[in-house]
């Protein structure tokens, strides 16, 4: 090349260098006034591979996915379980609608031909969080190239397997929880004895109940009257001196029975629902939350007015609640996480986990609570950094995080505020001062409950970016 040629060639470089860095600059500049154009969103496209080999994935998928709601799993994490089956099999352009009612799988076949829609309906059924643990391992494993067939049998295997405690275990367990509560309120060992007795007397009353196929407001409405009828009893029998039981607070065994009735309920799902804008499973969950509750309430009364009219009245504390020493506390609170983990078919590893839980929830509400925040706000915090620990911790352990998650706020109950609330309808302070007293209590103890469950949640999503890809790897290369 000549001289003049080679200069002229630099020359040209230089300048297209330079037109170069003048529309860089000048995209930049725009790049801070216009908008980024976006993706479509559109999936990839359908590849047809079998169309009887589709039905049985998306079947598996829905009879999965209906596990997981029936257990509490929250719509998000029912959705995301679904399309990571789904996609395991090579089906990307599939849509999941998850309601309170039913669930929804729908793969796009193209524009040419039909969409494929199947359709579940949940059942309610008991919840099994070892159950729930083994499903999550077999999603592990499908996504490891397991064959539909055998996935499909494994999940059958998992569905006729029986659960993992015997039913006088578990009715045992609810006793020990009602114990757990009496200890972390401070309770002599008397009182503890009586709230076992009566919770699992309520306890075998509602399985009688569930045999005769009655509507679970009507449990919770016959377990909840077991337990006032049994500390009723207990006043009787101290008042007229058939049996002396001097020290006697009535008060704390019923309390002790609230707590147990509200531990099986979907709370943490559907504040998670709410969290995540899946507003129509979120507002059902909470109708049935409050429908159940309000089912403790009736029995309760019912309670009262019986123990009113045989001359038995229960009085109202003259605090709002009993409390125990801090040690007290939190070794109650292990007792109740413990045992509330048994009465949900869970697996010794998780029961132990949520016994951990369970005191690290109380550890945290008595710290924040001594700043002097008060009872809401610590409820709330203390809910959700359990809520971000027990997601970690399930993570690296392999365990369902639902169940720590919900162990963990289980002993942080109002089950004591609710019931002051109900003494305070029906007993001497509502003939003094009106209804006003109770309302007021029975909202504080709501305000408790909501802080509990939009804790926990809060702390669930906020856990979400520590437990991705990395965890998701590690925990498939366990299971």
């Amino acid at each position: 090349m000549s001289p003049e040629s080679a200069r002229e060639y630099e020359q040209f470089l230089r300048a297209t260098t330079e037109d170069r860095t003048r529309r860089g600059w000048r995209d930049r500049a725009l790049s801070a006034f216009r908008e980024r154009p976006r993706s479509s969103g559109q999936t990839q496209e359908y590849v047809a591979i079998d169309p009887a080999r589709d039905q049985r994935v998306l079947d598996l998928a829905l009879r999965m996915a209906e596990m997981l709601l029936t257990v509490g799993a929250s719509v998000h994490d029912v959705t995301l379980t679904t399309l990571r089956i789904v996609r395991a099999f090579g089906l990307t352009t599939v849509h999941v609608d998850v309601t309170y009612a039913a669930i929804t799988v729908t793969l796009h076949r193209g524009q040419d031909r039909e969409p494929l829609t199947m359709v579940r309906v949940v059942n309610a059924k008991t919840t099994d969080y070892t159950r729930l643990q083994r499903l999550q391992a077999l999603v592990g494993r499908i996504e490891g190239g397991l064959d539909v067939r055998a996935a499909r049998e494994q999940y059958l295997d998992i569905i006729r397997a029986g659960h993992p405690y015997r039913r006088w275990i578990v009715l045992g367990s609810n006793g020990v929880l009602a114990a757990g509560v009496c200890l972390l309120l401070g309770a002599t060992p008397l009182i503890m004895a009586l709230a076992f007795v009566a919770a699992v007397a309520a306890s075998w009353l509602q399985v009688g109940l569930d045999r005769a196929r009655l509507p679970t407001f009507f449990k919770q409405m016959g377990g909840a009257f077991t337990v006032t009828a049994v500390a009723i009893l207990a006043t009787g029998l101290d008042k007229y001196h058939i049996i002396d039981l001097s020290g006697l607070k009535p008060s704390l065994v019923v309390a002790a029975g609230i707590v147990m009735l509200l531990a099986g309920m979907s709370v943490v799902g559907a504040a998670q629902d709410a969290l995540d804008g899946s507003y129509i499973t979120a507002g059902a969950r909470t109708f049935e939350v409050a429908i159940l509750t309000l089912g403790i309430v009736v029995g309760i009364m019912m309670g009262l007015y019986a123990g009113q009219a045989v001359g038995i009245a229960i009085n109202v504390e003259t605090t709002v609640t009993s409390i125990g020493t801090g040690t007290e506390q939190v070794l109650g609170s292990v007792l109740v996480a413990a045992a509330f983990g048994v009465g949900s078919y869970a697996g010794p590893r998780t029961v132990l986990a949520c016994a951990a839980l369970g005191g690290f929830g109380m550890a945290c509400y008595l710290l924040v609570n001594f700043v002097g925040l008060g009872p809401v706000t610590s409820a709330g915090l203390a809910a959700t950094v359990s809520g971000v620990v027990a997601q970690v911790a399930a993570r690296r352990l392999v365990l369902p995080a639902l169940a720590l998650s919900t162990a963990a706020i289980v002993p942080l109950m109002p089950g004591s505020v609710v019931f002051r609330g109900l003494l305070e309808l029906v007993g001497p302070t509502y003939e003094k001062e009106g209804i006003l007293p109770g309302v007021e209590t029975i909202m504080s103890a709501g305000a408790i409950g909501l802080a509990l469950a939009a804790g926990v949640s809060l702390g669930t999503w906020v856990a979400r970016p520590l437990t991705g890809k990395a965890f998701a790897r590690r925990r498939q290369s366990r299971v």
